[in-house]
């Protein structure tokens, strides 16, 4: 899918996962390298945690230069950050996201996440049941 669909893609992600979206913050979409939106995860009555969507569609990794770019725009008034990638991170983006000494943390999803969270929630995919032919037909 285009850069811009994988935004929106990934926004309504982490809106099946249990977050509120939202949209009246000025997020532009379409490839400006700017945050991709805000999310509200309700936990209790008392307690909002307001998290930062960063999508990144890669034909290759995503090194650590993104995830310091990312944490430098989301640390004042931002609890954590996700970042959605359809590719992988490399071991210094993983290092550099779990960083203890970085005030705001990263949350990364990779292809492989993505990949388990849609077929968790059942985002715009449908179950399909397969067989496989015994060895009584090759014989």
């Amino acid at each position: 899918m285009d850069p811009n669909k994988f935004e929106k893609f990934s926004r309504r992600l982490i809106q099946e996962m249990g977050a509120q979206i939202d949209d009246e913050i000025g997020v532009k979409l379409s490839q400006d390298h700017g945050l991709d939106g805000y999310a509200y995860f309700v936990s209790d009555e008392l307690r909002t945690t307001r998290v930062a969507i960063q999508s990144k569609r890669y034909n290759n990794q995503v090194g650590d230069k993104y995830i310091r770019d990312f944490r430098g725009s989301i640390q004042n008034g931002t609890d954590y950050g996700i970042l959605i990638t359809t590719d992988y991170f490399t071991p210094a983006a993983v290092k550099e996201a779990k960083d203890p000494s970085k005030s705001t943390p990263i949350t990364l999803l990779d292809l492989d996440d993505v990949v388990d969270l849609v077929g968790k929630h059942q985002l715009f995919v449908k179950r399909v049941e397969t067989y496989e032919l015994g060895d009584f037909y090759f014989e």
